[in-house]
C-alpha cells in the first residue's frame, strides 16, 4: 500500500466538475421558471435547444463533411453547427414574438446564445466520457446515451436563456 496515486489530480478535478456542472446550471433554471412568465421563458429555452438539436442533427446528417472537433465529437461538424444556428435562432425568434410578446429581435441574441452554450455544453460532456472511457453517461435512456446527453445542451443553455430573458 506504498504505491503513490495515479491521476490523483485528473480525477478529484472531473469529480468536483460533475458534481458541480449539474446543480450549478439546474440552478438557473429555477431562476428561470421563478420569473413572472416563468414556465413559458423555461420552455422558450426548452424549444430553442430541442430545435437547435433537431437542425444540427439533419444539416450534420444531409450536409455534414467538416468535422469541428473529432478527437472529442467524432459526428458533430460544422455543417450542423450551421443548421443550429438556422433552426434555433428561427425557434427562438418565433418563439420570443409568440410565447413571450417580445420584440423579435430578442430571439436574435438568444438563440444565438442558446446554441452556442448548447453545443458547447455537448463537447463539454462528450470529452468528460472520452477521458472517462465510456460511450454512454448511462442506460436508462437506451441509444440516448443516457439522462446527461439529453441534458447536457440544456444545463449551460439555461444560464444563457435566464441571463437574455432577464436582461432583455
Amino acid at each position: 500500500l506504498n504505491e503513490q496515486p495515479e491521476n490523483y489530480l485528473r480525477d478529484m478535478s472531473a469529480t468536483v466538475l460533475l458534481a458541480t456542472w449539474v446543480p450549478l446550471f439546474a440552478s438557473f433554471s429555477a431562476l428561470l421558471i421563478f420569473q413572472e412568465d416563468g414556465g413559458i421563458r423555461t420552455f422558450v429555452v426548452i424549444l430553442t435547444v430541442v430545435f437547435a438539436d433537431i437542425g444540427g442533427y439533419t444539416a450534420g446528417v444531409l450536409f455534414g463533411k467538416h468535422l469541428m472537433a473529432p478527437a472529442i465529437s467524432p459526428k458533430k461538424s460544422w455543417e450542423g453547427l450551421g443548421g443550429s444556428l438556422v433552426f434555433g435562432i428561427t425557434a427562438s425568434v418565433l418563439a420570443v414574438v409568440f410565447l413571450l410578446d417580445k420584440a423579435w429581435w430578442v430571439g436574435i441574441p438568444l438563440g444565438l446564445l442558446l446554441v452556442i452554450t448548447g453545443v458547447l455544453g455537448d463537447l463539454v460532456e462528450s470529452q468528460v466520457k472520452r477521458d472517462l472511457g465510456i460511450k454512454d453517461m448511462g442506460k436508462l435512456l437506451p441509444g440516448h446515451g443516457g439522462i446527461m446527453d439529453r441534458i447536457d445542451a440544456m444545463l449551460p443553455s439555461a444560464v444563457a436563456g435566464w441571463i437574455v430573458l432577464t436582461l432583455l
